[in-house]
């Protein structure tokens, strides 16, 4: 039987905000899923005001997705819908833009599975791509054997294609593609599998080379990935671990997530991995950048929960001046994930 909350745990690392940080900060391998926990809901007509930015950054907040725009968030109207099991709340979580700013892309999690979703980048025309809801009925050995998980989208330079991760005939996250308006699975690459497989991939810009962070002795790293020819590169030796890896629209850069001691910090480096560069030693969470690639926000703890931040670079990814909070009380979850678009 496939190990279920292995594998939730490893992704959305641990999940409970205020509470010990490592928890909250480090996808873990061997976690306790969220089987019985609830979602608060949100007043429907609350905003979220704070700093202006250009374009969009959607985000997850309390299982539902969220849109920054200009210098407030409004909640998306795409509806969760009801779980297969009573009482059990699902969560839209790991939004993605698509690079031309139309479409998005996002996970709903549910009990003992998850499935990829489209949408249109302004919540609406929201459908399925995978129905990977086992059979049986929900909590049985039979139901939790079926059923599947899908994780982490990500768009490709063109929009006509996503890349997921997914545990389809492993007990591992393993990297697939599919066609983004009809499912139509393709594996790329079972880099980890058998050790803890894979987390959060990007796409490079020519569309086939894929950065992904990975397992190896308990601890992830980042990867390149050549989706044709099925090798693979290290890129990053962190003692402490590695993850959360994205690759700058413009192809140069990679910001990630490095591990140190209990905390997590903010770095960049060059797309082939050399001349990495600390941006930011707050406990930090998945990085997105802007379209233009020249800023990034950033998920960081301030008074014991999750804001957004963000961040200038300058030509060669050093920081330009010092990180600005976007949001003020918005106790985001550090593991749902956010993406910046047009």
């Amino acid at each position: 039987m496939r190990n279920h909350y292995i594998i939730i745990g490893t992704i959305l690392g641990l999940g409970l905000l205020g509470v010990i940080l490592i928890l909250v900060t480090t996808p873990s391998r061997s976690a306790t899923g969220p089987a019985g926990s609830t979602t608060a809901t949100p007043d429907r007509g609350e905003n979220i005001r704070g700093s202006s930015i250009d374009g969009q950054i959607i985000f997850s907040r309390q299982g539902f997705l969220w849109s920054w725009r200009g210098d407030k968030a409004a909640r998306l109207p795409v509806e969760p819908g009801a779980s297969t099991v009573r009482d059990q709340s699902i969560k839209l979580i790991q939004p993605a833009i698509s690079q031309d700013g139309a479409k998005l892309a996002f996970i709903r999690v549910d009990e003992t599975f998850s499935d990829l979703w489209v949408a249109n980048s302004d919540g609406t025309n929201a459908r399925n791509l995978t129905n990977y809801k086992g059979s049986g009925t929900p909590r049985s050995p039979g139901f939790i054997g079926s059923s599947l998980w899908a994780f982490s989208p990500a768009w490709s330079p063109t929009g006509t294609e996503l890349a997921f991760l997914s545990d389809v005939g492993t007990d591992d996250l393993a990297l697939w593609t599919t066609g983004s308006s009809s499912f139509s699975r393709r594996a790329i690459s079972k880099l980890a599998v058998g050790q803890g497989g894979m987390l959060r991939p990007s796409y490079g810009p020519q569309g086939n080379q894929f950065v992904v962070a990975a397992f190896e002795n308990g601890k992830s790293q980042v990867y390149s990935i050549n989706g044709t020819a099925g090798t693979n590169t290290k890129l990053t030796n962190v003692p402490d671990g590695a993850y959360d890896p994205v690759m700058s629209p413009d192809g140069n850069f990679i910001a990630y997530i490095a591990r140190k001691g209990n905390s997590s910090e903010l770095w960049v480096m060059r797309a082939d991995g050399s001349g990495p560069v600390l941006l930011n030693n707050q406990a930090s969470r998945y990085p997105a950048w802007a379209p233009d690639s020249k800023k990034l926000a950033f998920l960081a703890i301030k008074e014991g929960s999750f804001e957004i931040f963000t961040l200038k670079l300058k030509a060669d990814g050093t920081p330009d001046g010092g990180s600005q909070q976007l949001s003020e009380k918005a106790k985001l979850d550090g593991s749902s994930g956010i993406t910046w678009g047009r």
